[in-house]
């Protein structure tokens, strides 16, 4: 066992700011009997409730660092504007948390919304129904849809179906949040459709182009709004094809216009959808790119990546991909490998990112190794732009004395 592994488990002990709160059940309710109702519920569970009174209290609870509580029992009365955040939080499929609308009020409650009485009885019956466990990035690709789907596509694109999920990014030095990575959503029929499903649609279909221009002008009108408080950059993946087109940094720059967003701020994630036929395209493409200010991070490196033949091009850096971040605590060959990686990449000035990085354990032995970024489930999961500021605090407030 190499140092790396050995030091992993004394690392991660020492890694401050990060444990998650105990609490397995947050309650969202001003009303006495319903906060009574619930404590009676979750008592035979061995746990006690943590109970928020507003909706930004419960949205930061939600927002933070790790994988969130079990259950939201929560009352639309208390939530107040914060209601669309919340669901828009708990709907991504990364969140584990069951959300049981609870009211002693029904009159109160939205049109066509149910509520679960607040009574223990039922509150406890409708806590024993969890939803299935979040999925990382690179959990297993979704099956592509059928070239047939592209016209919905094309009118899902004008009636602003497309949305964004954001992912946080942090320096593992000092922990600093640096950006955020922005996940597109296709809201079809009110389920979320990831990328991996309709991004090679799109490129089939010739819709590609469209679709990175919507992605690029909403990352930058959300995050504009964000950015004099949160001073974090953004990433946004691009198809190889749309790498190469002659234009890229004119339609950047009509898409951020209105933003706020100078270039500098923003890097662009290339994709492994295609293979790289002419290296001196794409050399030439990159360096456009970074004179027009754009930093470009060549994404999901895997061990025995093909692509290595690239890494001396003029990349900003790689992304570690989130199965070969997961497999560095045993595999002595992956860690030999990352580290080969990750010194070859600082003596060219660029930077390695790890995806993936979901524990303690994981952030210990990355960080150990000299990462210089993290991305995973222990530092936010991928949220909707509003939850951003939540996050935020719940991610300052964890952070080492």
């Amino acid at each position: 066992m190499d140092l790396d592994a050995a030091r992993a488990t004394s690392l991660a002990s020492g890694v401050r700011g990060f444990r998650t709160a105990p609490e397995q059940v947050l309650v969202l309710s001003r009303d006495p009997a319903v906060i009574t109702a619930v404590s009676a519920a979750v008592r035979h569970r061995g746990a006690a409730p943590t109970i928020t009174r507003t909706g930004r209290e419960a949205l930061a609870r939600l927002a933070g660092p790790g994988l969130g509580p079990h259950h939201l029992l929560a009352d639309p009365a208390a939530a107040g504007a914060s209601w669309p955040h919340l669901l828009a939080t708990l709907a991504e499929p990364s969140a584990r948390t069951t959300l049981v609308v609870v009211s002693a009020n029904h009159a109160a409650l939205p049109r066509a919304m149910r509520a679960i009485p607040a009574e223990a009885g039922p509150l406890a019956e409708a806590m024993s129904h969890e939803r299935p466990g979040p999925a990382g990035k690179s959990a297993g690709k979704t099956a592509s849809l059928p070239n047939a789907a592209a016209a919905d596509l094309a009118a899902g694109l004008t009636r602003g179906e497309i949305v964004l999920r954001y992912q946080p990014v942090v320096r593992m030095r000092d922990r600093r949040p640096v950006m955020v990575e922005a996940l597109a959503r296709w809201q079809r029929n009110a389920a979320p459709i990831p990328p991996d499903a309709f991004m090679p649609l799109a490129e089939r279909s010739g819709l590609a182009r469209a679709l990175s221009i919507v992605v690029a002008s909403r990352a930058g009108v959300e995050l504009g709004r964000l950015h004099d408080q949160l001073k974090i950059g953004v990433s946004i993946n691009l198809p190889l094809a749309m790498l190469l087109q002659a234009d890229l940094v004119s339609w950047l720059h009509k898409a951020l216009r209105r933003s706020g967003l100078r270039p500098a701020q923003v890097s662009l994630e290339l994709t492994e959808t295609t293979e790289v036929r002419d290296v001196s395209t794409l050399r030439r493409a990159l360096l456009r790119l970074r004179a027009a200010g754009y930093a470009v991070l060549l994404d999901d490196i895997i061990l025995n990546d093909e692509r290595e033949r690239f890494f001396h091009l003029p990349f900003a850096g790689f992304k570690l991909d989130r199965s070969l971040v997961m497999s560095l605590p045993e595999d002595a060959r992956a860690r030999r490998e990352v580290r080969r990686i990750t010194r070859a990449a600082h003596r060219r000035g660029q930077l390695i990112i790890a995806e993936g990085v979901s524990d303690l354990r994981l952030w210990a032995v990355t960080r150990g190794m000299g990462i210089d970024h993290a991305q995973g489930f222990i530092v936010g999961r991928p949220l909707p732009a509003e939850a951003l500021s939540a996050w935020w605090a719940s991610w300052r407030s964890r952070q080492p004395a």
